[in-house]
């Protein structure tokens, strides 16, 4: 795949990202996408003209070419994760176009170009053979290394690809046929008497891959018709440099991908194959940006390397080569001169004008503004929570105290009438007297023996009013002490509950300002950045 910096091995502007950002990938669960991938716009022109790139696809070529990109239908892109019951699906090369395979590796020193020749080339070809039939000679040509950082700070759920994200195959039989000439020579028509592969070895670095995936559709359901060529042709001097295929939309592609995919987990996929009976001889892939909702927070930005090898099995018949060619990409990394990649961009490169760079800034700005607004509503959402539990322990306490005051009435009902028999009584003080004259004679009766007289009957001596005031003197003394304990309730609950609201405004309040001020820093150090390049490239372009 094509990658937009100038060189396969540049290392731009750092991108700020966690270091100690740690993710789980063995726990991931498989997780299919939908996205809308980029196709070639399914216009009549091409019906009668072939699709001509000019490279590079400055602003000042962009007249030059037809090729128009569009936006296919969405799609649904299936994690290759458990298919077939294995853990990186269940595909082959000659079937499908592409497999998964477990191939660790111990490798980290990624911005060596020396030692990648030395030391994980072999790796790559040792993982070839393994993995691949027929592997008779092995020829690496080419190599893309994607660091950290491009465009420096990744917002979350803002895009962040700067990879070819069109659907494309990096060759044609036409280029691959001139590419086998111009490396091999005078060995080209003996090896292309037998099978000649180009096999990608795509692997992440340092990290799992979060933000960007790379989409491979299987290779055994394309049409003949599927591929257009595209003939790529120099900027400066108009004249044919190689071919590429280029894909217009239809329904009935089968896409994959990988979810988390780790640096473990490498992708082989078929570029070209000069044999016709396998179903397939090549598929097709692009860059797509996962949905913003499944990237973790504070996630690095995509990198890895990608190895691009022509894979030869001799002719079953005939001499053998007495030996082997050296690999054309490891002489260039061993002088640490890989041929800078001027003109071998994708199709949507072009230049970066003000206007993008403003439009990117505004966007960025507008999504940490919605990216706030959805934090303070879920701390609103928070004080809410918090306030409705204080309104209900109010709502509690107030049904505490009505019913305290119900039981308040029934006891004053019952003290008013204890007060009535107490007036009453004192309004009737004779009769009260010869009352209690007839009570202490039938007690003093009651007392004395009677011998073969009839039975005694006991009768319930009546309260003195003493005892009633005594009664009615501790029934005062409960409702009082209700009475106050009732109100230190309501004090408590109100209390509480005004707490509650105070805080949860004034902490509302105190982190929209926080927000709002660290939002506008942002704000203001972004554009310093961007006037300050800007300003750099004026000079430079000056």
């Amino acid at each position: 795949m094509s990658s937009r910096t100038n060189t396969p091995f540049a290392t731009p502007t750092p991108v700020v990202a966690p270091t100690q950002f740690k993710a789980s990938v063995k726990s991931a669960k498989p997780r299919n996408v939908d996205v809308q991938l980029t196709y070639l716009k399914d216009d009549l022109l091409y019906k009668t003209v072939k699709p001509l790139q000019v490279t590079p696809n400055f602003a000042d070529t962009a007249h030059k070419t037809n090729v128009q990109l569009e936006p296919g239908q969405p799609e649904t892109l299936h994690d290759v994760r458990d298919i077939g019951g294995k853990p990186l699906g269940d595909f082959t090369l000659d079937d499908h176009g592409f497999k998964y395979v477990n191939a660790p590796t111990t490798f980290k020193d990624w911005t060596s170009q020396p030692k990648i020749a030395q030391a994980y080339l072999p790796e790559l070809e040792a993982l070839l053979r393994r993995e691949i039939d027929g592997c008779d000679e092995i020829l690496f040509y080419d190599a893309r290394i994607r660091q950290e950082g491009d465009e420096g700070l990744r917002v979350e759920g803002l895009s962040y690809n700067p990879f070819a994200r069109q659907v494309h195959v990096d060759n044609t039989e036409r280029s691959v046929l001139e590419k086998i000439h111009q490396m091999t020579e005078i060995k080209a028509d003996y090896l292309l008497s037998g099978r000649a592969r180009i096999i990608n070895i795509w692997r992440p670095i340092k990290h799992p891959v979060y933000d960007c995936g790379l989409a491979i559709a299987d290779g055994g359901k394309l049409r003949e018709d599927d591929v257009l060529e595209c003939e790529r042709h120099l900027a400066k001097t108009g004249a044919y440099w190689d071919t590429m295929g280029v894909i217009r939309y239809r329904p009935g592609f089968s896409w994959y991908y990988c979810s988390s995919q780790a640096e473990s987990e490498v992708l082989l996929f078929k570029n070209y194959d000069s044999a016709t009976d396998v179903p397939a001889r090549f598929c097709l892939h692009t860059a797509f940006d996962l949905p913003a909702d499944t990237i973790p927070p504070n996630a690095p930005t995509r990198e890895s390397i990608e190895v691009r090898a022509l894979i030869f099995t001799y002719p079953p018949s005939g001499r053998r080569p007495s030996g082997v060619m050296q690999h054309p990409l490891a002489l260039s990394l061993e002088r640490n001169s890989l041929k800078r990649l001027d003109d071998e961009h994708p199709i949507t490169d072009r230049l970066r004008t003000d206007i993008d760079e403003g439009h990117e800034i505004k966007d960025a700005v507008l999504l940490l503004r919605r990216n706030e607004i959805r934090r303070l509503e879920k701390q609103c959402e928070g004080f809410t929570t918090k306030l409705e539990q204080a309104e209900a322990q109010r709502d509690h306490a107030v049904s505490q105290h009505l019913r305290a005051a119900e039981q308040i009435q029934i006891q004053a009902v019952s003290i008013a009438a204890l007060q009535n028999e107490v007036w009453m009584s004192k309004a009737r003080p004779s009769s009260r007297s010869r009352t209690e004259e007839s009570w202490r004679q039938h007690d003093a009766h009651s007392s004395s023996p009677s011998i073969g007289g009839p039975a005694t009957v006991c009768v319930p001596r009546r309260r003195s009013p003493p005892d009633v005031y005594r009664e009615v003197e501790v029934l005062h003394q409960t409702i009082e002490r209700q009475e106050a304990e009732i109100q230190k309730w309501v004090r408590e609950a109100m209390g509480c509950g005004r707490e509650a609201v105070t805080r949860s405004w004034q902490g509302s309040v105190d982190e929209a300002v926080r927000r709002e001020r660290e939002k506008d820093s942002w704000v203001i150090r972004g554009l310093r950045e961007e006037i300050a390049r800007l300003s750099v490239r004026s000079l430079g372009a000056a």
